[in-house]
């Protein structure tokens, strides 16, 4: 069965990664880009996660995993190389009602963490319900070849004219016909060259 599409806000969330070899330090840069309040539980480290617990940006349990390391978890990810562990992480991480992702294994799983194209607030996500990452992988590549940076600075402007269009139109389809004709306007070429403040004048005309 395909899987709900979701996006969480992770902000000052404690999300813990059991695991800390090179799929865990990936994995917890991920989440502290997305601002969460990362719990790393592992005997040792990777230089750059030793690093990153040594400047205070993360927790380092320095331990072997136990149950108890999940307190306060809004979910926890496996990277462990054992699949016991991995088993028990799942197990416990159910059992607490705490969302859970094993790395590579996805009967264990309770949700997926989808191939994904960021650009700025606009984030472009790519699941197969964990049927095949390669061809997930491939089309992300396939889909930061087509949308470049301007489409962030465009999410932004578009945000930044909510209000005002809010304001002037009562009618939600209305504000619809307001923000495509932005969209079809030279708002993106503009912004593609560097010329925000032309490009928000764009966008005004056509609001």
């Amino acid at each position: 069965m395909a899987h709900y599409p979701i996006n969480l806000n992770l902000n000052g969330r404690t999300c813990v990664v059991v695991g800390g070899g090179a799929v865990a330090e990936r994995k917890v840069e991920s989440l502290r880009e997305y601002g969460a309040a990362v719990r790393v539980v592992s005997p040792a480290v990777t230089p750059r996660l030793a690093e990153l617990a040594s400047d205070g940006l993360i927790e380092h349990v320095e331990s072997e995993y136990q149950p108890r390391h999940l307190d306060g978890a809004f979910l926890v990810i496996g990277a462990t190389d054992d699949r016991e562990t991995n088993r028990r992480i799942s197990s416990d991480a159910r059992d607490r009602a705490v969302l859970v992702n094993i790395v590579d294994d996805p009967e264990l799983c309770t949700f997926f963490v989808p191939a994904s194209v960021r650009r700025g607030d606009l984030i472009i996500s790519v699941s197969t319900s964990g049927k095949s990452p390669a061809m997930a992988r491939r089309l992300r590549e396939e889909i930061e070849t087509c949308y470049g940076p301007e489409y962030g600075l465009l999410a932004d402007l578009l945000g930044s004219l909510r209000a005002e269009i809010k304001a002037r139109y009562d009618d939600p389809a209305e504000r619809t016909r307001a923000y495509n004709r932005i969209l079809d306007s030279d708002a993106l070429s503009l912004l593609a060259e560097g010329r925000r403040d032309e490009a928000l004048e764009a966008a005004r005309k056509c609001i």
